[in-house]
């Protein structure tokens, strides 16, 4: 035998069927998945940017018939632009050598009946749609008029009114110079990297605003304060330079992202050799996009990196501004388009939750949706129907409704609470899904139609608003380990609001080193916090305090140590959530968040409705510690005879450890380091085990209440020998809740189990009238 063509044949296809690292896409379909979208994304672990790849898809094994076939692409990731019959079906890919094509292995799965029909158009089909003329972002040349008609004398002259006022403070004013290289290490970095944007952003952001002026009055004197600030931002600023996406991607993002739009809006104000000079530096500055999502990050395989996530949209709109100038537009499209359906989010799944916490959420669904709206608008592609993004509105409303006074979990203004800016995007949301409890949301943010081209453009399509009284009262987000459990969801008098986070995306990009930390609020106060300010990305307080485990509601050791941060593998999950008409439980586990510093970090929480919550923490590690359990709060703990207790103006938080029945419990003022502005000051305690020990549970009972008055719970310890448990009685009624600590059957009330919680409530006989188990 020819001993090239053995080593040929030992090394053809050297990189096929790869395990995914944490940073890559898996396969989809999974081998054997029943798909819920049809057609479904089809999705790799590519080898490396050079590669051409096939994709397959048959109804059996043989590949002899082809149901599809992609010959020739250079990404990870296809997305087909007609659906498949319902059925069973096979797919591979192969990776295009010299010699042939080398195939992966087969993998499987099923498009049911009811899978939702969501075909991508083709990016030959969505460029076809786009207008010939401008503008074609949001407002199309033909709508201008009518747009105009309604912000002199229609609906729009209240929001006309607030876009003019931002606009005439700043006619003519001295824009900002262009910035200096970014220099330094660490947080001196991370200041003068935000220094940049706190200064460039808000000229910026007027090119949009006079812009959108003009669009709404046909008055110049805004079309030319745009224009100037057009030609001043791309053609006497460096593409290339200080502002360029690999140097400073903060600039580059945001000039493109108001340029863009600015430009499409006033592009009759321009004469030929001002075009010239504004449209070679845009066309260099979305190049400049595209290099770094297709190549350098390759977003369509590993997306999770959080800069990236905006950038794919404001790609996207370059490519539908110059639609038909830029040949390359359409290729753009393609892979934004292509990511969109298939990739994106990073930091979500299909229940819609988000990884990075609400103010992050707010900020990057605005930046989306800045991208949903116009695509829509230019072509008729529906990118608001992928699930992820007909669900992510829920996240916030349960997560983080208006009234919220703190906005857990992960990187932002956590001491703010929910409402403001998150209002406008809900708006958005709320017209584009005709949801009337998002209209709710934004109405309750005190939002009637935001002074934005969103507001403009989605204004006539937003439903009656209605509260979300009658929703269920909780919702699990599994996919960023996410469980949110109120008792009057939609009003802040009477609501009691327990969150619980056990993420397995890990502590990264703008989340914490949290896993099973809580928080609670109730009657309109913030009770139990995600402690910690935001003065920059990466500040010695941010990094050293805000993103360990010492500054949430979860368990350390050893004076502060916690789970590992800045790691993918410090990751929770929420393994069970279970409920009936009395009960809700969920159970959360971090052990894998410590790697290895504990061997065992197990929260159970039994929500005895309504608003009292009972927890067990099972924790163990290698060798003897000081075991930690920590309550933040924004005021004073107070602490006594195994008890802490926050006080707030309309609601205070009692706490009750039932065992230990030894801790050594203290309270705390301020951070360590502080935060680097003025903030008001935060408050935490610790109860901790005495003496070093291997293994503990701590059993704890939460109990808010209105502040001033009388006590209607009273909390005691249930003696058990296969387990610990505590009575709870609210008002009255009667509620057994108890843990397994061993390999005995729970007993109580003469109800056996097996499982590892037990709950009950008594009628007032004290026959059990509610059972929850969970085996």
């Amino acid at each position: 035998m020819n001993i090239l063509l053995v080593i040929t044949a030992l090394f053809s296809g050297v990189g096929l069927d790869q395990e995914a690292n944490w940073n890559q896409m898996p396969y989809a379909p999974a081998d054997g998945e029943t798909v819920s979208v049809n057609p479904p994304p089809f999705t790799w672990v590519p080898t490396d940017n050079e590669s051409v790849y096939v994709l397959e898809v048959a109804q059996d094994e043989s590949f002899e018939v082809l149901v599809y076939q992609c010959e020739s692409t250079h990404v990870s990731t296809v997305s087909l632009n007609t659906p498949l019959d319902p059925g069973s079906y096979c797919w591979r890919y192969g990776l295009k050598e010299e010699d042939g094509i080398a195939y992966s292995k087969i993998r499987s799965f099923v498009v049911p009946e009811d899978a939702q029909l969501w075909p991508r158009p083709s990016a030959a089909s969505m460029i076809a749609n786009v207008p010939q003329r401008h503008p074609r972002l949001f407002v199309l040349s033909e709508e201008v008029a009518v747009y105009r008609e309604r912000a002199a004398s229609g609906d729009l002259q209240r929001v006309l009114g607030s876009i003019i006022r931002q606009c005439d403070k700043h006619l003519g004013e001295v824009l900002v110079a262009e910035p200096p290289p970014v220099t330094g290490k660490g947080a001196e970095r991370g200041l003068n990297y935000a220094k940049i944007f706190w200064e460039t952003r808000p000229p910026m952001n007027l090119m949009e605003t006079c812009a959108l002026a003009y669009i709404l009055t046909g008055d110049t004197k805004y079309g030319d304060e745009a224009k100037r600030r057009i030609l001043y931002f791309f053609a006497d600023w460096d593409p290339e330079g200080t502002t360029s996406y690999r140097h400073n991607d903060e600039p580059a993002m945001w000039m493109m992202m108001r340029g863009i739009r600015a430009y499409d809006w006033t592009y009759d104000l321009f004469t030929v050799e001002e075009r010239n000079r504004v449209e070679p530096v845009m066309r260099v500055r979305a190049a400049q996009f595209y290099e770094h999502l297709r190549n350098r990050r390759r977003f369509h395989t590993n997306p999770y990196e959080s800069h990236a996530g905006r950038t794919l949209g404001f790609l996207g709109e370059a490519a539908l501004a110059f639609a038909h100038d830029w040949p390359e537009a359409e290729e753009w499209l393609d892979y934004v388009t292509t990511c969109f359906w298939n990739i994106y989010p990073a930091w979500g799944k299909d229940d819609g939750g988000w990884h990075e916490g609400p103010g992050y959420w707010s900020a990057y669904m605005d930046f989306a949706l800045h991208f949903i709206v116009p695509l829509k608008i230019a072509t008729g592609a529906e990118l608001i129907e992928k699930p992820f993004f007909r669900n992510t509105p829920y996240y916030l409303l349960y997560s983080n409704p208006p009234y919220a006074r703190i906005s857990p979990f992960g990187d932002g203004e956590n001491a703010t609470g929910g409402g403001g800016g998150k209002g406008t995007v809900m708006f958005a949301f709320s017209s584009l899904l005709d949801d009337p409890y998002l209209r709710w949301y934004a109405e309750e943010s005190g939002v009637d139609i935001p002074a934005g081209i969103l507001g403009v453009v989605l204004s006539r399509e937003a439903p009656v608003a209605k509260s979300p009284v009658d929703l269920p009262q909780s919702r699990c987000f599994p996919g960023v380990g996410l469980l949110s459990l109120h008792t009057a969801l939609g009003i802040p008098e009477e609501d009691v609001h327990f969150l619980i986070h056990s993420d397995p995306y890990g502590a990264i990009s703008h989340a914490h080193a949290d896993q099973n930390a809580f928080t609670l609020e109730a009657y309109g106060e913030a009770l139990a916090i995600a402690s910690g300010y935001y003065p920059w990305y990466g500040s010695e307080h941010h990094s050293q305090w805000q993103w360990e485990s010492k500054s949430s509601n979860t368990i350390t050791f050893n004076d502060g140590i916690g789970q590992v941060k800045r790691s993918a593998k410090s990751f929770g999950s929420i393994e069970c959530f279970v409920q009936n008409d009395d009960f809700d439980y969920v159970q959360a586990d971090a052990v894998r968040a410590y790697q290895d510093r504990l061997s065992k970090c197990v929260r159970h929480v039994v929500h005895v409705r309504p608003g009292v919550f009972v927890i067990c923490d099972e924790v163990a590690a290698p060798e003897p510690v000081i075991f930690e359990w920590r309550l933040h709060g924004n005021s004073a703990v107070i602490t006594g005879d195994n008890t802490m207790r926050i006080v707030q103006e309309d609601a205070a938080l009692d706490l009750h450890f039932i065992v230990p029945e030894e801790l050594s419990i203290l309270p705390y003022e301020g951070a360590e380091p502080p935060p680097e502005k003025e903030y008001p000051t935060q408050y935490y305690a610790i109860a901790a085990t005495p003496k070093p020990v291997a293994e503990t549970t701590f059993l704890t009972v939460l109990v808010p209440t209105r502040t001033g008055t009388a006590a209607t719970t009273s909390v005691v310890s249930l003696s058990l020998k296969n387990g610990v448990g505590v009575r709870v009685t609210v008002e009255g009624t009667k509620s057994l809740v108890a843990f397994s600590t061993g390999d005995i059957p729970l007993e109580l009330e003469g109800n056996i189990s097996t499982g590892t919680v037990l709950a009950i409530r008594l009628d007032d006989q004290g026959i059990p009238s509610s059972i929850l188990q969970v085996e």
